[in-house]
């Protein structure tokens, strides 16, 4: 039986009054209130002027302690040897943590057997780090070293036994004694869909590592900017998945992801746009207010994306999946993060070598996560079975999209006359609806809201009501 509610209550909704069914929950959280800067250190390649006024800038809108922002002489290059991470990145950032006191370790004896000799661990105890950001010139990807042998190699399966990497994966488990962890193929995420966010720190496993980066050193500067604007105004626009129709075989999983992912999108009252069909969004499609997008699977950016302007709101997150979306992040062109990054995206993931189906983000969890009040960062490490594999994660990792309660939103909003109200007007019509409203009493709700006969996105929603009821007419005169 469904759920009928008063058109006072609906009435009640529109304004505002009550707040994301979904996010009821979720504190707000200010990432420069609560000092989350502290808990972050900057990286940048000191042989690029331009990657160290990345970090300058992120360290100052975050407010990371000066101590805590570090270059290093790297390769100008995306891509660096296995030899050069470790003696060049690696090691030195290591060596940056235990002189600082980020890290407090202890030694861990393991007498010797007469199978086996004796072993010294050296066991993290406790971290001040949580986030690690590498900015734009920090190379991407860690090329195969073919040289190097492991002996638990053996035991894995042989589409797995590469040591190729992502920087910012094979930096996700600093902390760890390296002697604990086999180079080639992923190790699992213990923290694997969790629900704590707090629980996603190094002392657990997880150094949640993401980078500002992209086209170009301009672009890479501006993902912190958006952020912070998203944060304050609020991250408002549409949801779009773009599936592939899939019903049966291997990559099915996919498909349920991003199908999965748009239901709980619209149960949370955003605007959704699920493409179930085998062929990517087409040229054609309008895709306006983008303010999420999931969607596989090209190997190259296409159809709307590739117009000179995509409508990208602030704090946008757009997601790719493909074996390589993330193989190249310096391009405007290729592949799928630089370009979306390029049209305006502040925020995405991807990966740089082949990583296999199962080892790629959990979309769905990532978006809940999101929705529970994660970080940008803690959601994008909750999603991901494993580590030390080929993931890199691109936008500031502080980034809480949905940092304010919606209570606060309106209220500003209304001071500022901001024209964004019509997006909190629409999330409330959506949720009314989601939870058995009838459709004549949301109409009759908007009726009487002025930003619905002004506003073109609440007009929109309205002649589509309209149209829905069979009241082209009324629908016509609104549109």
């Amino acid at each position: 039986m469904s759920v009928k509610l008063t058109i006072s209550k609906i009435k009640a909704c529109l304004l505002g009054s009550i707040a994301f069914l979904i996010l009821s929950g979720a504190p707000g959280i200010n990432a420069e209130v609560t000092g989350l800067g502290k808990s972050a250190v900057v990286v940048y390649n000191s042989s690029m002027p331009e990657s160290k006024e990345v970090a300058l800038h992120y360290a100052k809108l975050r407010k990371v302690p000066d101590d805590q922002v570090i270059g290093f002489p790297l390769d100008k290059k995306e891509t660096i040897s296995r030899d050069n991470f470790e003696s060049s990145l690696y090691k030195p950032l290591y060596q940056f943590f235990k002189e600082q006191d980020l890290f407090e370790t202890d030694y861990e004896i393991v007498p010797a057997t007469r199978k086996s000799p004796g072993k010294i661990y050296q066991n993290l105890i406790k971290s001040k780090i949580r986030y690690l950001i590498l900015c734009y010139g920090v190379p991407v990807r860690i090329q195969e070293d073919e040289a190097l042998e492991e002996v638990a190699e053996k035991n894995m399966r042989v589409e797995l036994r590469y040591n190729r990497a992502a920087v910012d994966h094979e930096l996700s488990w600093l902390g760890r004694d390296p002697k604990r962890v086999t180079l080639a193929g992923p190790i699992q995420n213990p923290l694997f869909g969790t629900q704590k966010a707090m629980e996603i720190k190094p002392e657990n496993g997880v150094m949640i590592v993401a980078r500002l980066d992209g086209p170009s050193a301009a672009i890479a500067k501006g993902l912190v900017d958006k952020a912070m604007k998203a944060e304050e105004m609020g991250i408002w626009g549409r949801a779009y998945f773009d599936a592939r129709g899939l019903k049966t075989g291997p990559y099915l999983q996919g498909d349920s992801w991003i199908r999965n992912t748009a239901q709980l999108m619209a149960k949370a009252g955003f605007e959704t746009i699920l493409d179930d069909q085998a062929p990517t969004f087409a040229a054609g499609d309008p895709l306006s207010h983008i303010a999420f997008y999931a969607g596989w699977y090209a190997e190259h950016v296409s159809g709307p994306f590739l117009r000179d302007k995509v409508e990208f709101m602030p704090g946008a997150i757009a997601y790719h999946l493909h074996s390589y979306s993330a193989s190249i992040l310096r391009t405007s062109e290729k592949h799928w993060a630089g370009p979306l990054l390029d049209k305006g995206a502040t925020a995405t993931m991807g990966c740089v070598y082949e990583p296999y189906l199962g080892a790629t983000p959990d979309i769905g969890i990532f978006f809940e996560r999101l929705l529970m009040g994660f970080s940008f960062g803690e959601a994008a490490y909750a999603c991901q079975k494993v580590l030390s594999w080929q993931t890199t994660v691109v936008g500031d990792p502080l980034y809480h999209p949905l940092s304010k309660p919606v209570e606060l939103l309106q209220m500003e909003l209304t001071e500022k006359k901001s024209p964004l109200l019509a997006w909190i007007r629409m999330i409330a019509a959506n949720q009314a609806l989601q939870n058995g409203a009838e459709k004549t009493a949301v109409v009759e709700a908007l009726e009487k809201d002025v930003l619905a006969q002004t506003h073109p996105v609440l007009c929109e929603k309205l002649g589509d009501l309209y149209f829905s009821l069979n009241r082209p007419e009324d629908a016509q005169k609104i549109l």
